[in-house]
């Protein structure tokens, strides 16, 4: 059976706290003169730091162990990101719809080619807070597994932050 996790992003928060059957598991924190975004999921500590002005580069660091970088996300034009672990893993993230109301992480062979979606997001209420569900493929079981949930979460909250900010700056 597949992993059934919810997430909340409550209305003006900076926080997302993700849930599973009622109990927070996790959680993802942004500074509000930051872009940098602190997480952790299942004990899992992340620290996406954010860097550059209009072309933004992302490094993921385990805060749990020193603070050492895992990986990098690689983000381009029209939406796209991809996650490059240290591990040499990388995993694609793909939005459904210009709403991003689902997306999905997509684990890319060695030839860069999409292998298998490895856990889909997706948007359930959109009113006074974001909230959804994050399933994950029950065949699923590296230990990597919550790097790639928190990073597909980051993504979709990083481009729906740029967007906000486009349409108020027009």
């Amino acid at each position: 059976m597949n992993r059934k996790l919810n997430w909340v992003k409550e209305a003006f928060s900076l926080d997302v706290h993700i849930m599973q059957d009622g109990q927070l598991i996790g959680d993802m924190r942004r500074n509000l003169f930051s872009h940098d975004v602190e997480a952790s999921l299942n004990g899992v500590h992340l620290r996406f730091d954010v860097e550059g002005f209009l072309n933004h580069s992302v490094t993921v660091y385990d805060s749990k162990v020193n603070d050492t970088p895992i990986g990098h996300i690689e983000l381009r034009f029209g939406k796209q990101a991809e996650l490059k672990l240290s591990s040499g893993q990388t995993y694609l993230w793909k939005r459904h719809n210009m709403l991003m109301r689902e997306w999905d992480m997509i684990r890319e062979s060695p030839n860069g080619l999409p292998e298998k979606e490895i856990v889909n997001y997706d948007i359930t209420r959109k009113f006074f807070e974001d909230a959804g569900d994050i399933v994950v493929d029950k065949e699923e079981k590296s230990p990597i597994i919550e790097v790639v949930i928190l990073t597909g979460l980051f993504i979709r909250n990083y481009f729906q932050r740029r967007r906000r900010l486009v349409a108020i700056a027009s």
